[in-house]
């Protein structure tokens, strides 16, 4: 019973995580489409960036206080830098242990817990994360105690992602990783860089 409890615990954290997600990513396209279409409207001369985003918030009759850049656009960038990546990108990525990385890859401070492969190479970590991503077993730690005041970048530095992945053939064969969203940024324009010249290689070539 106790097993079943958790479990409960567990699906409705990352039922709640998925909603928060899906429902940023939508307001997020919503502004980007009304301050598009705003941009081309003539009609519209001298509102400021603030009085726009008031006036999207009635319309979209938002009672809380809705800022674009959030968890929602922040991932849809992660699922497309890494997710909808290519499978066979990843292979073009480095077999470098993500311990002695680069810092522009991202992984500086970063958490791990691989039992099977305790010294994960890059390519072995963007694997298992593009996994954890694809089933999405991830949990999100954003500090309440942010202040944007003293640094614009807090909220990146600051949160960071978890994931989890389990090889369902091997039970003991799992992988967890704790990395801030600065770092998943850093390391998703690394693997699109080295992605993007091996695609655009294939379309000179055809």
């Amino acid at each position: 019973m106790k097993g079943e409890i958790a479990m409960s615990t567990v699906n409705s954290e990352s039922d709640n995580i998925a909603m928060d997600i899906i429902s940023g990513s939508m307001y997020s396209l919503d502004f980007l489409r009304n301050i598009s279409a705003a941009i081309f409207d003539h009609r519209i001369k001298d509102m400021t960036v603030r009085d726009f985003h008031a006036e999207w918030l009635k319309k979209i009759q938002y009672s809380g206080h809705s800022v674009p850049y959030c968890l929602g656009s922040i991932f849809g960038y992660l699922y497309c830098g890494i997710l909808l990546s290519k499978a066979r990108w990843c292979k073009l990525l480095p077999e470098d242990s993500v311990n002695t990385a680069p810092s522009e890859w991202g992984f500086v401070g970063t958490k791990y817990n691989s039992p099977k492969k305790p010294n994960p190479t890059i390519q072995y970590v963007v694997r298992r994360i593009r996994n954890a991503l694809g089933h999405g077993n991830i949990s999100i730690n954003v500090p309440h105690d942010l202040n944007h005041r003293k640094d614009d970048f807090e909220f990146e530095k600051r949160t960071i992602i978890k994931f989890y992945d389990e090889d369902f053939r091997d039970s003991s064969d799992i992988f967890e990783i704790e990395i801030s969203i600065e770092g998943l940024s850093m390391l998703v324009k690394k693997f699109q860089a080295i992605a993007y010249q091996e695609a655009t290689k294939n379309i000179e070539n055809v």
